[in-house]
């Protein structure tokens, strides 16, 4: 074992890999029938899963072991990298689009959304550079030049088509802003300004817009869009409290569109009951609360912004996607991460947390100025 693992957090570290576990599992319950019936065979999305799983902890076992820091100083080529592949998938010709939508870029065999990269690449990009800007976070011009780089990508990935994970995005960028020290009054401002912009544009989309009707109207029209989540809360009722057992529940036989992906946890309630969700849902609880806790214990904000703005992915994407799942958001493409099929996104999930677990090795050894407690710390970025 190196001697950043020997450092880690152990308890993190373990239930990352339960999750992962877990989801490969799941990954196959749930995508079987359409595999055999899309590819002709019942193994398609477990074999990439399988893979893909391989790749992360192959990332996962680099970041645990190189320092941060290091990843600091790469955030701003990372971060214009990033807003570069964002314009290039925008710039694909529109046979390359899916579902009329261009977010991915195919490397051989293997293709990644552009956006999973451009998250990750702005999480490091405003960990540094929140630290850099110091209390001078609360000027006009440091805070707006700041903004201007969460917006660039938002609006680049709302472009793609992708409405869903560009408001994520501007929502994870705008809560590193508060704990990097951001006036709440700049930042009410900016959400006051651009949501109701986001949300003007996007039902003047065909597809967001049918979704925000089906949604509204509830399930007195299931037709369309509003069909998914009208069978995952089927899904989520046939599971009961203990489940029907893995690999027996109905809803992946052609009743939930897409079973593998964006309506997991349907699947997964079906299987494994509300008993079993909610052993899911504290094996969440502990990921997000350790990654806090780490966070917390940084030796330093670019550390403490880095582990905050990782954890808070996956707690924003696990608190959507559960809620799109029981009808109370509308329907919109979020994967529940670890869990998922997600393809290049579990790489960067699992590799962020990678980041916080490197964190974690460094706040553990004397690192941590002892003068500051930990929750006087994390007050004080966002006072």
């Amino acid at each position: 074992m190196s001697k950043g693992m020997a450092r880690m957090d152990v308890g993190l570290f373990i239930a990352l890999l339960l999750m992962l576990g877990f989801g490969i599992v799941l990954v196959y319950s749930s995508s079987f029938a359409l595999a055999e019936q899309r590819f002709g065979g019942s193994e398609f999305f477990f074999t990439r899963q399988m893979v893909r799983a391989t790749l992360a902890l192959a990332g996962f076992m680099v970041f645990i072991n190189v320092d941060y820091h290091f990843w600091s100083r790469m955030s701003n080529m990372g971060y214009t990298v990033a807003v570069i592949l964002l314009l290039v998938v925008l710039a694909l010709p529109e046979s390359a689009a899916i579902n009329g939508a261009k977010r991915w870029i195919s490397i051989g065999p293997m293709s990644f959304q552009v956006s999973d990269i451009a998250r990750m690449a702005l999480i490091l990009f405003i960990a540094r550079h929140g630290e850099e800007a110091g209390v001078s976070i609360r000027k006009h011009t440091v805070y707006l030049r700041l903004v201007a780089t969460i917006v660039a990508v938002c609006a680049l990935v709302f472009a793609e088509p992708d409405v869903s994970t560009s408001l994520i995005i501007g929502l994870i960028g705008i809560t590193m802003l508060f704990m990097a020290g951001a006036r709440v009054v700049h930042l009410a401002a900016l959400m006051l300004a651009v949501i109701p912009a986001a949300l003007l544009v996007a039902v003047k989309m065909p597809h967001s817009r049918l979704r925000i009707v089906n949604f509204i109207r509830g399930h007195d029209d299931i037709q369309a869009l509003g069909y998914q989540a009208y069978q995952s809360l089927i899904g989520l009722g046939n599971g009961g409290l203990f489940g029907v057992g893995i690999g027996k529940g109905e809803q992946k036989f052609f009743y939930l569109p897409e079973p593998h992906t964006d309506f997991v946890i349907s699947i997964l309630g079906e299987e494994i009951g509300f008993v079993g969700l909610m052993i899911v849902a504290t094996v969440f609880t502990f990921i997000i609360y350790r990654g806090m806790h780490i966070a917390l214990k940084a030796p330093d904000k670019t550390g403490q912004l880095m582990a905050f703005g990782c954890t808070f992915t996956i707690a924003i994407y696990t608190l959507l996607h559960a809620a799109v799942a029981v009808g109370v958001l509308p329907t919109t493409g979020i994967p529940l991460p670890l869990i998922s099929y997600g393809g290049m996104g579990l790489v960067f999930t699992v590799c962020s947390m990678g980041i916080v677990l490197n964190i974690s090795s460094q706040s553990r050894f004397g690192m941590v100025d002892e003068g500051i407690r930990p929750a006087q710390r994390l007050s004080r970025l966002g006072s």
